[in-house]
Parts: C-alpha cells; sequence; structure tokens
C-alpha cells in the first residue's frame, strides 16, 4: 500500500491533470497563467523504480511505454482521477495516508511510487511543441506542492548545513 504526505501525492496528482489536459501554459512572476502562452505536450516522462516510463498520445488514448510493456488508457480516467486525487487531498488534514481507489489505477499502468528518487533532479520531464520556435525541448520541472501550507525549496536536516 502506497502512503504518502500531501506533497508526495501531489507528484502523482500532477501527473495525472498534465496528462489529461495535453498542454502546458506558461506562468508569470506571481504564478499566474498566461492564457495566450500554451505549449503542446508532446509527451511526459517519469522515472519509477522499475525505469522510465514515456505517456504519450494517440487520439483520446493516452499511450505508455515502459521497458517491456505498453498500456493504452483513454485520456478520460486520467481525468476523472485527477478531480478524485486533488478532492482527496482537499480533504485531508496532515501526516501520510493512503488512497487505495488512485492507487488502483496507477498500479494499472505500473506507476508504483508516488515521488521521484531523491538522486533525480527532475520529479518530470515533459517534451512540449514550442510553436513560436517550432523546436521540442524536453523541459525538466520540480513538483512543489502549496496544498498542504508554502512549500520548501530546502529541506532542514543534518545534510543540510549552511554557514
Amino acid at each position: 500500500m502506497l502512503k504518502g504526505n500531501k506533497g508526495e501525492w501531489s507528484e502523482v496528482y500532477t501527473l495525472l491533470k498534465i496528462i489529461s489536459e495535453k498542454q502546458l501554459f506558461a506562468g508569470d512572476s506571481d504564478l499566474k497563467k498566461i492564457e495566450s502562452l500554451i505549449f503542446p505536450i508532446i509527451k511526459i516522462i517519469r522515472d519509477e523504480s522499475s525505469g522510465s516510463y514515456e505517456y504519450a498520445y494517440d487520439s483520446d488514448l493516452v499511450i505508455i511505454k515502459g521497458t517491456n510493456e505498453e498500456f493504452r488508457i483513454p485520456i478520460t480516467e486520467f481525468h476523472e482521477n485527477a478531480v478524485l486525487l486533488l478532492s482527496k487531498l482537499k480533504e485531508k488534514t496532515s501526516g501520510t495516508f493512503s488512497i487505495p481507489e488512485i492507487e488502483t489505477f496507477i498500479n494499472s499502468f505500473s506507476c508504483d511510487s508516488l515521488k521521484a528518487k531523491s538522486s533525480v533532479k527532475s520529479d518530470i520531464r515533459i517534451v512540449v511543441h514550442d510553436q513560436r520556435t517550432g523546436t521540442t525541448p524536453e523541459l525538466g520541472f520540480s513538483i512543489k506542492s502549496q496544498l498542504g501550507g508554502a512549500s520548501t525549496l530546502l529541506n532542514a536536516g543534518k545534510t543540510t548545513n549552511f554557514v
């Protein structure tokens, strides 16, 4: 059973939401969406304990490719589970918890962890189409959730040593 806090479950929520939307919006310095600056998503790459998985599109299906497996899941299922997960995250107050219905869905396509490995700088990588330049860059993102309160850039601990 997967257990995690709001920040860890937010990584899964982000994956489900951006897959279902098929596009990214640019944001300004106040984290406000810039409606006129849209980047269509070509594919999403997420590292799991069993290897990297690519999420691409074929009409209204999401094609998920792993090392030796392929899944085809309707985009609507990603949307429905993103909405469900967000409502569950808003209900939770603190600590770690499991969400069995979401775990069942993500396990159906071999997503077996809530967060990226700590050795990986990006939680998720997205290949977008930049309509202004005609290029398809791969962009890495570190996911920081505001659902449980303000996120931190650095984790306090023995290894965080500043003078």
